[in-house]
């Protein structure tokens, strides 16, 4: 597998805590169906086969990803320049990874236990940008 690259539109949507329920005596663990979370990875599911034809690699990966949510409304300006800046509020960066991780198990790679390596930043979108996702992921070339 060669480094593939990819941006998914639409605002960056973090990984809920799971909800449980009982099944037949048993205790599964789920997303409710109606969840953000959902569609986000289905966006980012669709993104990857775009950019990615190829068989889910089994070696060790390194993955990158820049999240970029919308600009906050008292942060726009007519005259200044509006840079991007770094995103300080919720939605934790672990809880982020976790939804594009689990979103490209099966598609890129076999399982999220090959990411070896992990940069991740959150941003606020500059002036003329709209929400999104960007990621990359590279093998590991080892020995």
């Amino acid at each position: 597998m060669e480094s593939v690259k990819f941006s998914v539109p639409g605002a960056p949507v973090a990984q809920p805590r799971q909800k449980f329920k009982r099944m037949g005596g048993f205790i599964s663990n789920y997303t409710p169906e109606k969840h953000p979370v959902t569609d986000y990875k289905k966006a980012i599911r669709l993104s990857a086969l775009e950019a990615y034809q190829g068989k889910p690699d089994g070696g060790p990966i390194a993955l990158e990803v820049v999240f970029v949510f919308p600009r906050q409304s008292n942060k726009r300006w007519k005259t200044k320049p509006m840079p991007r800046y770094l995103h300080v509020q919720r939605n934790d960066v672990d809880n982020l990874l976790k939804a594009v991780m689990d979103a490209l198990n099966e598609k890129i790679w076999v399982d999220d236990k090959q990411v070896c390596k992990v940069t991740a930043t959150k941003w606020r979108a500059a002036g003329d940008e709209e929400p999104h996702t960007e990621i990359t992921i590279k093998p590991i070339n080892v020995g």
